[in-house]
């Protein structure tokens, strides 16, 4: 029953109708989110990856979320938000993960063809615009400031995952 309503706020924060503020503190909450995030991560690492680049991938992103997230809110003095913000990162995190499991199990088919179609390429585009947009929304509430700031932290967050991924991780290329 907890993990149905869990599940409901995360996807109601995706839709972007609910503040992680209004979700009670829980560390069960909390762990709950980062299994979730932890193993959809994984499992879209492995549509493409080994298990030890999939298990470095996966670490990676999830310390760097860890990280940036407290650095943020240690930054501008919000440390008291911390854990519903990364409950709720985590968590909506994870929905979206779910969301764009067909893309990533499209993605990896589309390697051992010719390359991605156009409309998977936008369907890329899409989720990341929105996992952005729901990031923004999260450090909106979570910094008390406006959208566009929280879009600016969301995207550096990002920027910065996207960056050291690919510098850790370069995409090996077919012989």
């Amino acid at each position: 029953m907890q993990v149905t309503r869990w599940l409901v706020s995360w996807l109601e924060q995706c839709l972007l109708r609910r503040a992680p503020q209004a979700d009670p503190l829980s560390l069960k909450a909390l762990g709950g989110a980062l299994l979730a995030y932890l193993s959809m991560d994984l499992l879209q690492a492995r549509t493409s990856s080994g298990w030890p680049v999939s298990l470095g991938m996966t670490a990676l992103d999830t310390l760097v979320m860890v990280w940036f997230s407290w650095s943020v809110l240690r930054l501008t003095r919000h440390t008291a938000r911390y854990l519903q913000t990364l409950t709720a990162l985590a968590g909506t995190g994870a929905v979206l993960g779910l969301a764009g499991l067909p893309l990533v199990q499209q993605a990896a088919q589309a390697q051992s063809g010719e390359g991605p179609t156009g409309t998977l390429v936008l369907g890329w585009l899409m989720l990341l615009v929105w996992g952005i947009a729901v990031q923004a929304h999260i450090y909106r509430h979570a910094l008390s400031v406006r959208y566009g700031t929280g879009l600016l932290v969301a995207g550096l967050q990002t920027i910065l995952v996207i960056s050291l991924l690919e510098t850790l991780f370069p995409p090996v290329t077919g012989t």
